[in-house]
């Protein structure tokens, strides 16, 4: 199994993982994706897959990252590949997840008019995105546990977790300006059912932001950065904010609550309102009705 100091993890990560924080969040990460696929077998929300997918890939994850502790794999090129993979990509998932759920409020329950992009096209759009970002950090991954390649690996890395959080803020302002639209058509109340929905994706969201900062700067500062050495800030800013994340999700299913119950889709726009809203069909009429 060795195959030479060069690659020792400890040289590699700055440190040598340590175990009961790894089956800690793995046993996390693996009960958090039980109980989220129960909400998708009990209501048939299979449209909702990626979500309990990212965390028990996460969860595997810091499985590998528990067996990368043992003396006889810290010098496993392999290992460090598997747990460098799935721990840094497959939260790509709870991003995706984010995205759909946003996709069906816009589609089912609020209307095209509250969006900056088509209702269909925005879970393909950021899901696109996301698949983008996942390739690159992976192959990113892959080169960063070679010492020969090392560098060039955490430069792509650094390009994925970029772009991915470029794309994640993105869809976080996008979430701001339907709730601004939303309010300024003042045809709801703030009780309606599809708001838990939103504002759980909100709550969520801010968590996932957490990460993508972190993510961000320890890949920027490189792997000699204090922040990217200190196993700590990995527990810290990116395996607690990501359970945050997704655990809102466990007593507020958004499946529960984008059934299209006190949608305001169909509800008469005011015609003071209109031009408020981001329906590029409503636009398009008021500016011919001008003409």
């Amino acid at each position: 199994m060795n195959t030479g100091a060069t690659r020792n993890v400890a040289l590699i990560f700055g440190y040598v993982p340590n175990q009961t924080a790894a089956i800690t969040a793995a046993a996390f990460y693996f009960c958090f994706g039980t109980a989220l696929t129960l909400h998708i077998v009990r209501l048939k929300n299979w449209w909702a897959v990626a979500l309990p997918i990212g965390a028990l890939g996460s969860g595997l994850g810091f499985i590998t990252r528990y067996i990368l502790a043992e003396p006889a794999y810290q010098t496993s090129k392999t290992t460090m590949i598997i747990e460098e993979v799935l721990t840094l990509c497959f939260p790509a998932g709870f991003l995706a997840f984010n995205y759909i759920v946003y996709g069906r409020l816009v589609l089912y329950c609020l209307g095209a008019r509250h969006s900056l992009i088509r209702p269909q096209w925005v879970s393909t759009f950021f899901i696109m995105s996301d698949v983008s970002t996942f390739v690159i950090q992976g192959i990113g991954a892959a080169f960063v546990v070679q010492p020969e390649h090392h560098d060039l690996g955490g430069k792509i890395v650094e390009v994925g977790v970029i772009l991915q959080t470029i794309s994640f803020g993105i869809f976080s302002a996008m979430l701001l300006l339907t709730y601004v639209s939303v309010k300024r058509e003042r045809l709801t109340n703030g009780t309606e059912t599809w708001w838990r929905a939103y504002q759980a994706v909100v709550f969520s969201s801010t968590f996932i932001v957490i990460r993508s900062i972190y993510r961000m700067i320890s890949s920027i500062d490189g792997s000699s950065s204090v922040i990217a050495t200190t196993e700590i800030y990995l527990y810290l800013l990116d395996v607690l904010p990501l359970m945050i994340a997704i655990g809102v999700y466990i007593p507020f299913w958004p499946g529960s609550y984008t059934t299209g119950e006190d949608s305001i889709l169909h509800i008469s726009i005011p015609e003071q309102h209109k031009l408020s809203s981001f329906d590029a069909g409503s636009r398009e009429l008021l500016a011919s009705n001008e003409a």
